[in-house]
């Protein structure tokens, strides 16, 4: 069993004036956000919650950053589904959504460090930010390549982004490097520093210090739409990384006696929600007509927390999560989906769902948390 000093980055004083300048009111807005962050507190044992820290990249060890705990619904309290894995001061990025340089930064990650970044699958929420880590990057003099994987399209995914929505940034760059001061040494490089791969299953990385091995997950109903799973190994121990996915063969494979597993947990039981939302009606919980009219996959509480007991995690770490509690026009936003919302109290309910199938720590995401993670 590994050890774990584990630091909670939820700054309450911050996310009340996020959530102020969001609603823009101190009072409603604050207050649900100031809820939503003392329910997911709740959920963590006070052993994990300390002050603020940051990421020293000088420093040896291995440490997992949230840098996005939010779902595909807009939210200003989270950031799009990501995390980072530190090991020995290399930085591996998983999906880039919203708010992912910003939540670097906030834990004292300079982007331009990021030395290779991940895809679990290529819907919006999860490439979001990807375009401005391009363009940001480049601009701002960043030398050293940036090595990017993900599934089948990754690589006409990024030629996309790059050269055609931001085709006019492209064209510009190249501008002033024909005028660029000549006594400047450092400039931009001729084309942005990124070397992108589309991958397969299996080995993606392996290096004196970390090794990252990828497999198949089930979120995307059409054989020509790939999903995948990550899992990093260092001597210090390991973490496995779902993007979206219902219950996987891939997941149970990659988080088989993981010492953290973060997975994906945007679907609440049935029962759980007032009802009004899709995710509350009873043919989205229905195995049998998912196969009769697929669609993307996703986990419960219940469904994750068994994962989880299966596979011998040693601490279940869920990740994009709906905005329950967020400010409300964002739960307006998402009525849609998440049809009234239930209040703080919905968080207690995932928690207790999934510690009634694992008897393992349980912790509920929230952007810029930060876990050490050595034997």
């Amino acid at each position: 069993m590994s050890d774990y000093d584990d630091t909670e980055k939820v700054d309450n004083n911050q996310r009340t004036v996020l959530a102020a300048l969001a609603g823009g009111a101190l009072t409603g807005a604050a207050a649900l956000a100031g809820q939503q962050t003392q329910a997911a507190a709740r959920e963590t044992s006070g052993s994990e919650q300390s002050v603020n820290t940051g990421v020293d990249l000088n420093k040896k060890g291995m440490q997992l950053i949230i840098t996005g705990s939010g779902s595909a619904l807009p939210d200003p309290l989270r950031g799009g589904a990501s995390c980072a894995v530190v090991v020995d001061g290399v930085v591996l990025q998983f999906d880039c959504g919203r708010r992912v340089l910003e939540n670097l930064m906030l834990v004292g990650i300079n982007p331009m460090k990021v030395d290779h970044l991940f895809f679990t699958h290529l819907h919006f929420d999860h490439i979001a930010d990807y375009d401005y880590f391009v363009i940001s990057n480049w601009i701002a003099g960043r030398q050293e390549p940036v090595y990017v994987y993900g599934p089948k399209r990754t690589e006409a995914m990024s030629e996309g982004a790059i050269k055609h929505m931001h085709a006019m940034d492209y064209e510009f760059v190249h501008e002033i490097l024909s005028y660029w001061p000549p006594h400047m040494k450092k400039r931009p490089t001729q084309e942005p520093p990124f070397t992108v791969k589309d991958v397969s299953p299996g080995v993606i990385i392996e290096t004196d210090s970390f090794k990252v091995t990828s497999l198949e997950t089930d979120h995307l109903p059409f054989p020509n739409m790939h999903t995948l799973g990550y899992r990093v190994d260092s001597d210090y121990g390991s973490v496995a990384i779902s993007g979206d996915t219902g219950v996987s063969d891939g997941m149970l494979k990659l988080a088989k006696d993981v010492d953290i597993l973060v997975h994906e947990c945007v679907k609440p039981d049935l029962g759980m929600t007032p009802g009004g939302g899709k995710f509350s009606s009873k043919d989205f919980h229905s195995d049998k007509l998912m196969k009769k009219r697929p669609q993307t996959g996703h986990t419960s509480p219940s469904q994750l927390g068994k994962l989880a007991q299966d596979a011998n995690v040693k601490k279940l770490i869920a990740y994009h999560l709906a905005p329950y509690t967020s400010v409300p026009a964002a739960i307006e936003m998402s009525s849609l989906y998440l049809g009234q919302s239930p209040g703080p109290s919905i968080w207690t309910a995932f928690s207790s769902a999934m510690k009634k199938q694992y008897d393992g720590p349980v912790v509920l995401a929230e952007d810029r948390m930060i876990f050490d993670i050595r034997k």
